[in-house]
């Protein structure tokens, strides 16, 4: 009697497992090894990794937000500094991916993409999103006619300067420098007012992105060449054209107006020392005005503003280089495709109205690429009269590259990041070792052409013009 009755409970337990099963509904998503994992729908938790200048970003808000708003999805994250890249590769490595994180660079995508990381996102992506979103969003991380990524705000490049700094040298702090030379003999003055408590310039020659944000900023506005030394106009990477901008760099690093210790500092390092009133100008780009004025700590008394980056006196000013080198992509791994996909879309599209939600005293920039956010937020009077928006109001020359043909190439040999440090240090052999530069980048770009991973019509579009673009 006993046993008929145990088999008779387990029965009904059974029962109401099978009906629950069959009930739930769940989702199959593409595993790295090409079988796939069932996702339950219902309340789930996210891992996602982060870049970021310090604890509380635009980012982590919005999320925040995310977790606030609704109840089916939890958003837990990390966040890291200029490390992050390696953070995120050592999480590759050991098979602890999250389910979500921020992708810098196409280059990335593509690594990433290639070795078997990355979930494409196009049945996820809702229709509703790819109406509010620029098309760009999702075109600058397309990789093989798939959408692994999507772009979460427009970025571009600024001089930052100490306004404080510069009057105690003896400069007007309305007068920032508007050509390279102007720069140069600003940062000796400063540095040798300063005696060694504060200094012209922050280079961090550490960081691998220096580069973009100083030498290949300077090749677009000067009409020279575009990112990475690739030129439009003749389709080829041509490195001897920017000769004169590493010397420039050089001649900066030898007259001592760079700040000391340049050879191991990253990008993070140079902000702790410029919101510190340690280095007076540097380069960065526009969202680090939300950074200064609402996110890091130490800036709270930081007196600084913003202009265009200099150019040579005498050269014609070409068209700003607009980028979209931030935005968030997904593990093949996540057991959560469907609800990471659904946390980037609201990030995307919340990322500056979250931090005036939770922060109404805070006055910060849109750079969203969603255009109404934008006109909403930047025609406020209190936005456009903040700290540091002097150099920013200026986003009407800005424009993109069709290609940027370094992010799709397999280089073999010494890349730019190993070479340009180098060349800005020791200031020897800089043609010769740019033309070596060109050689090796030129032979990697026909390489992938012949392989299709490049188009000949991109990288050479007609009627280009760095001034018209």
């Amino acid at each position: 009697m006993k046993r008929k009755r145990l088999t008779a409970i387990l029965s009904s337990i059974l029962l109401v497992v099978m009906l629950v099963s069959g009930c739930s509904e769940t989702k199959n998503a593409p595993t790295q090894d090409g079988s796939t994992v069932s996702q339950p729908q219902g309340k789930v938790e996210l891992t996602a990794g982060m870049r970021g200048s310090g604890n509380e970003s635009t980012a982590t808000i919005v999320t925040d937000e995310f977790n606030e708003k609704q109840s089916d999805i939890k958003v837990n994250y990390e966040v890291y500094g200029d490390n992050y890249t390696d953070v995120v590769k050592l999480a590759f490595a050991s098979n602890e991916m999250p389910d979500y994180f921020s992708v810098a660079t196409i280059g990335d995508l593509k690594q990433y993409v290639d070795a078997g990381y990355l979930a494409p996102l196009d049945d996820y992506i809702s229709d509703e999103f790819r109406e509010k979103i620029n098309p760009s969003a999702l075109a600058q991380y397309t990789y093989d006619g798939k959408v692994y990524g999507i772009a979460d705000s427009a970025r571009f490049i600024r001089l930052y300067y100490n306004r404080d700094l510069f009057e105690k040298s003896g400069l007007d702090p309305n007068q920032p420098p508007k050509t390279l030379e102007e720069m140069l003999t600003f940062a000796k003055q400063i540095t040798e007012a300063g005696k060694g408590e504060y200094f012209g310039f922050g280079l961090p020659i550490k960081s691998g992105s220096t580069w973009e944000r100083n030498i290949d900023n300077i090749a677009i506005l000067s009409g020279l060449t575009g990112p990475w030394a690739f030129d439009y106009t003749t389709g080829r990477f041509d490195f001897a054209k920017q000769t004169p901008i590493i010397e420039y760099f050089h001649e900066l690093y030898a007259s001592g107006s760079i700040m000391p210790g340049s050879e191991s500092m990253d990008i993070e390092m140079v902000r702790a020392n410029f919101a510190t009133d340690k280095i007076a100008m540097y380069f960065d780009g526009n969202w680090m005005i939300n950074g200064y004025n609402n996110e890091i700590e130490a800036a709270k008394n930081l007196n600084y503003d913003t202009a265009l980056v200099p150019i040579f006196d005498g050269q014609k000013r070409a068209k700003d280089y607009l980028t979209m080198d931030s935005g968030l992509a997904v593990s093949i791994n996540s057991k959560h495709i469907a609800e990471a996909v659904k946390a980037i879309e609201y990030t995307t599209l919340n990322l500056y109205d979250a931090s005036m939600n939770k922060y109404p005293d805070r006055i910060a920039p849109a750079f969203s690429l969603v255009e109404e956010v934008n006109v909403r937020i930047n025609s406020m009077d209190e936005v456009k009269s903040t700290k540091g928006m002097s150099g920013i109001k200026d986003m009407e020359n800005l424009s993109s590259f069709p290609v940027v043909p370094s992010q799709k190439i397999t280089l073999e040999g010494d890349s730019r990041e190993v070479v340009y440090p180098i060349l800005v240090i020791e200031g020897k052999d800089i043609e010769k070792e740019l033309q070596k530069l060109s050689d090796s980048y030129n032979a990697a770009l026909d390489k992938a052409i012949e392989q299709g991973v490049l188009d000949e019509s991109d990288l050479k579009p007609e009627g280009f013009d760095y001034y018209t673009r």
